[in-house]
């Protein structure tokens, strides 16, 4: 009965042929067999120091080596300016938040606060328009006078579909609490634990392209900001109404 192995049939002129065609097999061939790698470069160097020439049935693995130092090389510079790019842009970015920290701070009351936030804001994180946005049905004293922008509670749900946080293209009802067209926005509700009027406050960003607010958009900084702007209204409230 006649074998049908194709493996008896290959010669080492059929290996040699192969592994010269085809170099990254020869990469990850030696990548996962150091001893062939010592090996082949021990024989190489025997016939060409014996014959002061590569012997023409060894192969020549200098391009192998080369192409994958190229490679890897190539991946290490890859990874540090991936690296690099994380870094800047988490610096900017925690710059932005000192800046616009230190703003809140500076702001002795709540018009100040407002106008920080309306005026500078947008211009330190390169947005369209920040708001601070409450309820119209909370009662405050003088809250006309603080450039808090007032809204019916239903149209509020209505924009960010009853959520805690919205980020993406404005609905109809969004579309009425832009001072100015935006291409997409953020809209962040004050979490519950913090006390009326407090918890009827939002946060409104305005984004300058479709892609500046996006459903899958990491919202870590957002809520750290957001927190940040709800903990100085607290304080601003309680100078703006020491009876609450």
């Amino acid at each position: 009965m006649a074998d049908n192995n194709p493996i008896k049939n290959i010669t080492a002129k059929d290996i040699t042929a192969f592994l010269t065609n085809n170099t990254d097999s020869i990469t990850d061939m030696l990548s996962g067999h150091p001893k062939l790698s010592a090996l082949c470069i021990a024989v190489a160097s025997d016939h060409a120091r014996d014959n002061k020439q590569v012997d023409s049935k060894v192969v020549d693995l200098s391009p192998a080596f080369a192409f994958k130092a190229r490679q890897d090389a190539r991946k290490i510079k890859e990874n540090h300016e991936s690296l690099l790019g994380v870094a800047a842009e988490s610096m900017l970015s925690w710059k932005r938040v000192h800046q616009a920290t230190l703003g809140l701070l500076a702001s002795s009351d709540l018009p100040v606060m407002c106008q920080v936030i309306a005026n500078e804001f947008p211009l330190i994180f390169g947005l369209n328009q920040w708001q601070l946005i409450i309820e119209e049905e909370v009662v405050m004293q003088n809250i006309t006078d603080t450039g808090l922008s007032l809204y019916p509670a239903t149209q509020i749900d209505a924009a960010i579909y009853s959520r805690s946080l919205y980020l993406g293209m404005p609905n109809h009802a969004a579309q009425k609490l832009l001072l100015t067209p935006a291409e997409s926005l953020a809209i962040i509700r004050l979490p519950y634990r913090f006390p009326n009027p407090d918890s009827h406050a939002l946060l409104l960003l305005g984004g300058k392209t479709a892609n500046s607010f996006q459903p899958d958009l990491g919202s870590e900084l957002l809520v750290l900001l957001a927190e940040m702007v709800w903990v100085t209204l607290a304080a601003r409230l309680e100078l703006q109404d020491p009876a609450r």
